[in-house]
């Protein structure tokens, strides 16, 4: 098999396996004086392809959500399952953040979804005041499945869409 196509492949697969298995991501925000922080959170993923995370509002991230209403998602391979902890599998989206007010029918279906998805635990969150919603609307992403396998994705379906640096491949745009 043609490696460019092996690659590909493996991406493709990885994409759909990321998407199937969302239960968390890593969140990247900057506060509006430019200040890092990483966190993680639980996910959903809304069939419109937006990321709805549940975060405090006692947390960092979340004043910078809101703030300054971008934030950086990655998704990445467990170390206990990559073949080489080096290059892990793993998806980055660069995303806008809205918040989602409580008494919306969007905030309704996605907490339908949360419960869904980790059970009981989100009874308890749901009734904490401090919770807020935030849909974060993914506008590029990069998945990797190895060294020198990058591909950009899009950022609703996270299908790989090109190859990124490499022999043959596409640059990234500047």
């Amino acid at each position: 098999m043609d490696p460019h196509a092996h690659g590909l492949t493996r991406a493709k697969e990885t994409a759909d396996a990321f998407r199937r298995n969302l239960r968390t991501v890593i969140l990247g925000t900057c506060s509006a004086e430019g200040e890092p922080d990483a966190s993680v959170s639980p996910a959903w993923l809304d069939a419109d392809g937006s990321i709805l995370v549940y975060v405090s509002s006692l947390a960092l991230h979340t004043r910078n959500l809101l703030q300054t209403r971008r934030a950086s998602v990655l998704v990445i391979e467990d170390e206990g399952n990559a073949t080489q902890v080096l290059a892990r599998r793993r998806l980055t989206l660069v995303c806008r953040a809205e918040h989602v007010p409580r008494d919306t029918p969007a905030h309704a279906a996605a907490m339908s979804g949360f419960r869904v998805t980790f059970g009981r635990i989100m009874e308890e969150l749901e009734a904490l005041p401090d919770f807020q919603l935030v849909r974060l609307f993914a506008e590029r992403g990069r998945l990797v499945v190895g060294f020198g396998q990058a591909f950009a994705v899009d950022p609703r379906d996270w299908s790989p869409l090109s190859r990124v640096g490499g022999p043959g491949g596409a640059r990234p745009p500047a």
